[in-house]
């Protein structure tokens, strides 16, 4: 039964994990110039981390804690951050799958190689939880989880094409660069995007990115996003 369930969603795996990602990537690197084709890698694993981590992570909380299950979880002495992180990497194993075929296509089509794996790994954990803090910040903030469902799809794709994900942060007028600093993707993308280049500097912006998620994480006890 199991496996008969796991084969209708073949298509849409297949599709979300190469077809899209491959879209996404010529779309925004044929159409770039060739210093900043690496932003079409970056921009495209940034926006699989913010709109898939954010979205399950936010999703699930609000639904387990709907049906008092994140009670229990909680009353067993579980961290919720480090359920948060539990959630995102269960839920995230496509997502892990479509940032590695991102790198793949990002190679053979646009010609652009990855010159230190250990700065992206670094990149890609720092971002999964800093999305996940965001996640949990947003799943047990608001009280409707329908209300959960609508935002952090907004929020997750706001993240992914408001934020300088796409082009360099540069681009940005002072004043609105300013507040790409307060955009936990910002962090993301610079990351990865330095780490492509071999920059030791994408570690300074991996660090930004974990900051960025403490934050989030202290700001989860304290504070609530909407009251619905």
């Amino acid at each position: 039964m199991q496996f008969k369930t796991t084969k209708n969603y073949i298509p849409a795996i297949i599709f979300f994990t190469v077809f899209m990602p491959l879209g996404l990537l010529l779309v925004f690197g044929l159409t770039a110039a060739q210093s900043f084709k690496g932003y079409a890698i970056s921009g495209t694993v940034t926006f699989y981390v913010a709109v898939s981590i954010i979205n399950s992570v936010a999703q699930s909380l609000a639904y387990e804690r709907n049906v008092g299950r994140f009670s229990l979880m909680m009353a067993s002495g579980i961290p919720r951050w480090v359920y948060a992180i539990t959630i995102a990497l269960s839920n995230g194993v496509p997502s892990l799958a479509s940032i590695t075929v991102i790198l793949l296509l990002g190679e053979f089509f646009l010609r652009v190689r990855i010159e230190s794996i250990p700065l992206l790994l670094l990149a890609i954990a720092s971002s999964l939880f800093s999305a996940s803090m965001l996640g949990m910040l947003m799943g047990l903030g608001i009280r409707s989880q329908q209300a959960v469902n609508q935002y952090s799809n907004i929020l997750s794709l706001f993240l992914s094409f408001f934020a300088p994900v796409y082009f360099p942060l540069t681009f940005l007028p002072i004043p609105i660069r300013y507040l790409a600093f307060l955009e936990p993707t910002t962090y993301v993308s610079q990351a990865i995007y330095l780490s492509i280049l071999g920059s030791p500097l994408s570690a300074l912006w991996s660090l930004g990115s974990l900051g960025f998620g403490v934050i989030l994480l202290f700001a989860s006890k304290y504070l609530s996003l909407f009251r619905s």
